[in-house]
């Protein structure tokens, strides 16, 4: 081993970065269908309630208020997810273009690691949203 990439190698990577550049739009289509559906199935809702809030999800309210806030609150985090991926999405394509060691693609590795720590600040900051939502309406001491 040299180093040398050879035309079977960048073949390879061609096609790898292909994949994936499929997979990360299926996945972005994938997350945009499931977080529209997630609030307009009740059962489905609960359960986006549970894992993001724990037990405390359990017994809020779903009224159509509530669904609304909660649907806003999450676009945000999601949206930026899906900004992640799309920047994912157009780096492999460019690799898949043999654009590896270009200022574009390191702009679009940039903003995915962007959109990434904006995920680990977002998560915690949109869970206590979700509770205050969805609590808000509770007399004084009930509330989460």
């Amino acid at each position: 081993m040299d180093g040398i990439m050879t035309t079977d190698d960048w073949t390879r990577l061609r096609r790898l970065c292909r994949v994936m550049q499929t997979a990360t739009t299926v996945g972005i289509g994938l997350i945009a269908l499931a977080m529209t559906l997630v609030f307009v199935v009740p059962d489905w809702t609960r359960n986006l309630l549970l894992a993001r809030l724990g037990q405390a999800g359990a017994d809020l309210p779903l009224t159509p208020g509530h669904l609304a806030a909660a649907a806003a609150i999450t676009a945000v985090p999601v949206g930026i997810m899906l900004y992640g991926l799309w920047q994912a999405r157009q780096l492999f394509a460019g690799f898949a273009a043999g654009q590896v060691f270009t200022l574009a693609s390191a702009r679009r590795l940039r903003d995915f690691a962007a959109a990434m720590l904006a995920q680990a600040v977002l998560g915690p900051l949109s869970s206590t949203a979700l509770l205050l939502a969805f609590t808000l309406s509770n007399p004084p001491g009930e509330r989460q």
